[in-house]
């Protein structure tokens, strides 16, 4: 193999496989065929090297695989894919779109491993392939994502989920809780909290006073309490005081509208009461290029907004568009820290 020259210029951008058995090497690997992405970085992906060949050879595209032994070693090669293999998954463990054990456990793995290098400074920031929350429950990690993940290795107490498609951009006050228990997490406490971490994030990546619009739960914002008292009791209280704090926020605001008044470029973020109430306008918009975007860890992660894709796994078929815009994303709030 041609020797080539390491351009120390570019971060290191750590990218992790996820479920060995959905589509997250398949969209590493389109990913990674994008000349663009070789431009502003040096991708590295932790993983496995047996299912990341199943995955080129899936994909039938020119791309080679070099395993490398620390993160440093990325060359950032158009053609080339640096890998940081953990030989830790068994290649006939792995059957697409299948739930697996060991796919679970090695997802984890990969986290754990890709944290350690962020930590240790071998790399700028993480983008993050989807895993399976069954799989890793399975292994043994009980009802945690990637975020909660991230937060227990780290000691991350403040954290959420942002996603991201153009121009709207919506924080989730809570993700994975079912739509009753989220409605009990709607609290004045929690909602200040989140509205501060949005405050501050914001403010390092250039807004000076970011306008954070606070979605209602209820229709119509709760129609002054006769569809629910939530607004009255919890959101609007959380807002007030984040107002005397200096906090632009704004709300609460029927959450059939506030989305497209943020598109409007009324506001630069809205906090989303609950999980399908921020993921529907942002899949809505553009499905194709939404980006996560992790608020509250010590390092940058982004993510594809998409899961497993168990249902199309190994059939070749899987969109690289959001993994493509995760790694751009990575780059842009690691090294300028702006969206």
């Amino acid at each position: 193999m041609e020797q080539h020259l390491i351009d120390k210029e570019k971060p290191v951008i750590a990218i992790t496989m996820g479920d060995a058995s959905g589509i997250g090497p398949e969209v590493i690997v389109k990913a990674l065929l994008s000349r663009e992405i070789y431009e502003i970085c040096r991708p590295i992906v932790v993983g496995d090297g047996a299912t990341m060949k199943r995955a080129i050879k899936l994909v039938q595209k020119p791309v080679e695989l070099r395993t490398v032994k620390a993160a440093g070693d990325a060359q950032g090669q158009t053609g080339i894919i640096d890998l940081l293999d953990l030989h830790n998954i068994e290649p006939n463990q792995v059957i697409p779109g299948q739930v697996c054990r060991a796919c679970g456990k090695a997802s984890v793995e990969y986290i754990v491993a890709v944290t350690r290098l962020l930590q240790d400074g071998k790399a700028k920031a993480l983008v993050t392939a989807p895993i399976s929350k069954e799989a890793t429950k399975l292994a043994g990690y009980g009802e945690m994502g990637h975020l909660e993940i991230l937060a227990s290795f780290t000691g991350a107490r403040d954290y959420a989920t942002m996603l991201v498609s153009g121009q709207l951009r919506v924080v989730h006050l809570s993700t994975h809780a079912s739509l009753k228990n989220a409605c009990s997490l709607v609290t004045k406490e929690r909602i200040l909290e989140k509205l501060q971490l949005t405050d501050r994030c914001f403010n390092e990546w250039g807004f000076e006073h970011p306008r954070i619009a606070v979605a209602a739960l209820n229709p119509h914002a709760g129609e002054g309490g006769l569809i629910g008292v939530e607004e009255i009791n919890e959101i609007s209280p959380a807002v007030k005081e984040a107002q005397q704090l200096g906090i632009d926020a704004r709300g609460p605001f029927p959450a059939d509208s506030v989305f497209y008044r943020a598109l409007g470029g009324k506001f630069d973020v809205v906090l989303a009461m609950y999980h399908d109430q921020g993921h529907i306008p942002i899949k809505v918009h553009g499905f194709e290029k939404s980006v996560s975007v992790a608020l509250g860890l010590p390092f940058v992660r982004t993510s594809v907004d998409h899961g497993t894709g168990f249902d199309i796994a190994g059939k070749g078929v899987a969109d690289s568009q959001g993994m493509v815009e995760a790694i751009k994303m990575a780059v842009r709030l690691s090294m300028e820290n702006r969206l």
